[in-house]
């Protein structure tokens, strides 16, 4: 052995520090028995990534540590992997496990592998100290395969023997949210959380449902202690990712993106929300780099149809736009934004009869909007039909008309929701409200059954009533819809301050949320609070562009009240250029003027302004060419 010159001369000493040294690293070393207790702990604490690295390590010193075998098993368990499952339970099986003390796992590694029989085998012969984990898998086994009834009663044997047991109130949780029944849901998670406070999946699905009933911000508290009890758990980390981009928090969804894929470096969902940040920038070509690292693992399913859709589009690959959107409308018929976009791609291909296809379900609704219109009008251009072309073009131009809540209905999945919906448009209050009452008394922790009660209400103007329903509704889905409806019964019973109230906690849970940003700018607007109702206005022009009248309109009567005459007549030129035929942007661009000095002009737009309105049209299959 050849030394370093420091060392020559004092050999015999520097021999003796080396051997001392290698002695203590080998007793500071941990034995597997200390690794295995470690990841016991680790496991027992919620910190899962900590005890997968612990197993690790105690199964390369001694392969045969059926303990260990066991644990790895019951990692790969609740990670889903069925198949790793299984192969560890064969192995601790080889290595001396008892069949009494696997068989409860291995019917959930053949429930994972999609074998409801074969787990109902294995959990019927469960030992007696494991029958609450074999009732459990029993439960989930006779879900998939279609027994409800059965799972709830297996569910119930699982309480009754272990009560503290949080994976079976999680289980009970994820099904009752799976047919829509938020309320005991929510209460399954609490159970969950209070048997389990470190049960970093059960945080999860508190958050979750938190996201739901409350709103995105107040869900974010649930993700990080979640992430706090177990740090390498991706889909906390995925879900804080995508809620934080929805918050408009774009560096913090970019570093848990960023996190996730250092743990898991082939996941495509921190690509897809990274590709959704870069479109929303209008950055689309690194939006497009950004979805083809997903590899297509979103291209069935409807936000990536969406994202697709619109980064075709924007490519001017008006074709393959079209192809994905009109996939999506066939899975969503009543997703407004995705027909809008088919229609307009249909439009650039030269096929105007498609684009008046895709656009009449929202075009003959009184509540449609002006670029919908607008598109029809230019369809019906290509296809020479002028006359009823123009008289979309002035709907377009035209102050849009409320909606009844039915509309919203179209697409719910649930036959008797269907139903009432459709008593609703029929006019057949009385039948509508007998099952509606119904639905909400058969399912009370459905927020679904209390939005019929007040679309009911309010469509017989009973609005006291309607806001009670909505409110029992928000309490268990905080949603836009309800949001929406809520504070419109509130305002139309006389309660203002709490419509104010409504509005203001869902704008502050949804920063990013149109709706509530545009009620809150025209609350300022009608309040005459002019510099927030111009700064709310210029933040939704950033996002929205140029070519919403409406928007510009407001935001000209914003700037002349805070006494900017100059951007006042800039936006309200912009807006009646728009929509010249629409009396609210005559009668605002006529006083801009008025003020200026141009009063010959401005008489002429007020006066434009005090005319009639013609009917609403409506399309009719009979109008359109080739239908």
């Amino acid at each position: 052995m050849q030394l370093d010159s420091r060392f020559r001369g004092n050999d015999k000493k520097w021999l003796v520090t080396l051997t001392l040294t290698l002695a203590l690293a080998a007793c500071s070393a941990p034995t597997p028995e200390q690794s295995y207790e470690t990841g016991v702990t680790a496991y027992r604490d919620g910190r899962l990534r900590e005890a997968r690295i612990a197993f690790m390590n105690v199964l390369q010193a001694e392969p045969d540590h059926v303990p260990a075998r066991l644990m790895q098993a019951r990692l790969f368990l609740d990670r889903g992997d069925g198949v790793a499952a299984e192969a560890e339970l064969t192995r601790a099986r080889q290595n001396g496990a008892q069949p009494a003390d696997i068989r409860h796992l291995m019917a959930h590694a053949r429930l994972l592998q999609g074998d409801p029989r074969g787990a109902l085998e294995f959990a019927a012969q469960a030992a007696p100290d494991h029958r609450a984990y074999a009732a459990r898998v029993t439960g989930l086994a006779l879900l998939a395969s279609g027994d409800q009834l059965a799972a709830m009663q297996a569910f119930d044997r699982a309480i009754a023997a272990n009560p503290n047991d949080s994976a079976v109130w999680l289980d009970i949780a994820r099904f009752r949210r799976s047919i829509g029944d938020l309320g005991p849901a929510l209460v399954a998670t609490d159970r969950a959380v209070a048997a389990n406070p470190r049960d970093s999946n059960a945080l999860l699905m508190r958050g979750e449902l938190t996201r739901t009933q409350y709103g995105l911000a107040a869900a974010i508290p649930w993700f990080d202690r979640a992430l706090e009890v177990d740090p390498g758990n991706l889909a906390a980390l995925l879900e804080r990712a995508s809620t934080n981009g929805d918050l408009g928090r774009t560096t913090a969804m970019v570093e848990d993106s960023r996190a996730a894929l250092a743990l898991a470096p082939d996941h495509p969902l921190p690509y897809f929300l990274q590709a959704t940040l870069a479109a929303r920038a209008r950055m689309y070509p690194l939006a497009r780099t950004l979805y083809a690292r997903t590899r297509g693992a979103y291209d069935r399913m409807p936000a990536g149809m969406m994202l697709s859709g619109i980064l075709a589009y924007q490519a001017e690959d008006y074709e393959g736009a079209a192809q994905r959107l009109a996939r999506l409308t066939e899975l969503q018929p009543g997703n407004l934004k995705a027909r809008r976009l088919l229609a307009a791609a249909r439009l650039k291909m030269g096929d105007p009869a498609g684009a008046i296809e895709a656009a009449r379900i929202i075009a003959d609704r009184p509540d449609a909007d002006s670029y919908t219109l607008s598109l029809v009008a230019a369809a019906l251009d290509q296809q020479g039909n002028g006359a009823l072309a123009a008289q979309y073009r002035d709907r377009a131009q035209r102050p849009q008309q409320a909606s009844g809540p039915a509309w919203l209905w179209s697409d719910n999945s649930h036959p008797e929701v269907r139903a009432v919906g459709q008593l609703l448009v029929a006019g057949n209050l009385d039948a509508a409200l007998q099952r509606a009452r119904a639905l909400q008394a058969s399912m009370p922790g459905a927020a679904d059954a209390h939005l019929l009660v007040g679309d009911v209400m309010t469509a017989r103007s009973d609005h006291g009533a309607a806001a009670e329903a909505y409110r029992r509704a928000a309490n268990i889905a905080f949603t836009e819809p309800t949001a929406v409806r809520l504070i419109r019964a509130l305002e139309r019973s006389g309660q203002g301050q709490a419509a104010d109230a409504v509005l203001r906690l869902f704008a502050s849970q949804n920063p990013r949320n149109l709706t509530a940003q545009t009620m809150l700018a025209r609350r300022a607007l009608l309040g005459g609070q002019w510099e927030e109702a111009s700064a709310r206005y210029e933040r939704l022009r950033e996002r929205i562009g140029n070519n919403d009248a409406a928007l510009l309109n407001n935001l000209a009567w914003a700037y002349g009240g805070a006494g900017d005459d100059d951007l006042a007549y800039l936006y309200a030129r912009r807006a009646w250029t728009l929509a010249p035929a629409n009396p609210a942007t005559a009668e605002t661009l006529g006083w801009t003027l008025f003020r200026r000095g141009q009063v010959a002009e401005a008489l002429a737009l007020l006066s434009a302004a005090r005319r009639g309105h013609p009917e609403t049209v409506l399309l009719r299959p009979t109008q359109v060419a080739g239908r």
